[in-house]
């Protein structure tokens, strides 16, 4: 028993990563949704600097927040769906 609850709980985390590397792949770079006044501000925010590497970070620590916007809803919906159609 405690082997099929470890096997479920290891496809749900496969599954998880499986959405975010889709949206990911699927996503335009984040030059072109994410408008440069707000990452200037996040960068100053984070780090206190506004040099080239501190503007890439926060280019991509909003990316990683934006999939998980997206990926997280989905990931909620599927696996209620499942549990719903394994009850009947």
């Amino acid at each position: 028993m405690a082997i099929k609850t470890l096997a479920r709980k290891l496809c749900k985390v496969l599954y998880f990563i499986i959405l975010i590397f889709c949206v990911g792949h699927t996503l335009p770079p984040p030059e072109s949704y994410i408008n440069y006044d707000i990452v200037r501000k996040f960068a100053l925010l984070i780090s206190n600097n506004e040099s080239a590497e501190s503007m890439y970070d926060a280019y991509s620590y909003l990316d990683w927040f934006t999939m998980l916007v997206i990926v997280t809803p989905v990931y909620i919906l599927t696996m209620k769906l499942l549990r719903k159609l394994r009850s009947k």
